[in-house]
This record gives C-alpha cells, structure tokens and sequence, in this order.
C-alpha cells in the first residue's frame, strides 16, 4: 500500500493549480425579485429591495449594476472607513447621513449630509467616520466591478443588519488614539 492510497479509498488526480476551478465565492451577486423589469435592462426597483452585503464589521454594501455606470449604498458605522485606494473608474460619493472624514488626493474635509464629493480616475482616496455613522451614495462609470469582488469576499457569517449599526443618537464609544481630528459640529 502506497501512503494516500489507503484501500478502499478514491482518490481523484489532482490538477495543477492552473487548472482548478477558482473558489466559491462567499456570496453570489443577487438581483432583487421584487420590482419591475423591461428586456431593455430596465427596472424600478424599490432600494430597500436591494440585498445587502456586509463587507467588513458593520460597513453595508448594496450594489446596483446598470450597463455604463454603477452605483452602491454603503454605511459606515462609528470608527471605521476605508484605507487608501486607486481604481481607474470615476467616482462621485453623495452623504446622505452623519459624517466622514474623507481625503481625496492632497484635499481632506469633513463631509456632512448634502455635500458631493468627486473622485478622479486613478487618484489615491480614503475616507474614516469617527463618533458618528455614515450613509453615502457612491456612483461609478464605467460600473466598479471590482465591488462584486469585494462582495464575493465577505465574510458570510456576518448578517447585513444594517440597522443594528445605524443609530445616530447613540453615544459613541471612547475614542481612539488615531482620532486626533475633530469633526465639525
């Protein structure tokens, strides 16, 4: 008996790495069932139908494809954000809730409820929420396909409870020693 072909036992060949089928992704990009849709690619969906994804601790993707741009609904809950990056999609982030700190090439600002931001193609950014949670609407041409990665990635043991992070009048925890900005009131 030779070592791994134990008796009775099958074994398959195993094919090289090149060959091997890439790995199941933790979660499938859904499209809602709820809605109406047309053979055109067009739909009216309501947002809340929408899946959600939650890609880190407390951070809420909801993704939407269209064919020439895409847009995502994200939350970011107190003390987290998002480091540094580069994509070559254009990116423009409307706040709809709390605030955020964000850095976009050599600007950083603290962003409110209403304010636009921009993101040039290929421009470094990053962005981090400290006492309080944040809702924004990111937009993208062409669509970001680097988000279905991102989403195929997460952790499904997480829930997308969005609303167990979402609570602007809770008391922030303490705050850290990176947390030497201050926001504005």
């Amino acid at each position: 008996m030779t070592a791994g072909n134990e008796q009775g036992r099958d074994r398959q060949p195993r094919k090289p790495p090149g060959e091997q089928a890439p790995p199941t992704p933790y979660f499938e990009l859904r499209v809602p069932m709820a809605g109406a849709y047309d053979p055109s690619g067009a739909s009216i969906v309501p947002m809340d139908d929408y899946p959600k994804y939650e890609i880190a601790e407390g951070v809420i993707f909801c993704p939407v494809f269209g064919r020439n741009l895409s847009l995502n609904f994200v939350t970011f809950p107190p003390h987290s954000g998002f480091p540094t990056h580069v994509h070559p999609e254009e990116q423009i982030s409307i706040v709809r809730e709390g605030e955020m700190e964000i850095i976009v090439g050599d600007t950083c600002k603290w962003v409110a409820p209403g304010d636009v931001i921009v993101f040039p193609s290929d421009v470094p950014h990053s962005g981090r929420t400290i006492d309080q949670a944040c809702r924004l609407i990111d937009i993208f041409s062409p669509p970001r396909e680097g988000l279905r990665e991102v989403i195929a990635g997460a952790n499904p043991l997480r829930s997308a409870d969005l609303d167990r992070w979402w609570d602007p009048g809770a008391g922030p925890p303490p705050p850290g020693p990176s947390d030497q900005r201050t926001p504005r009131a």
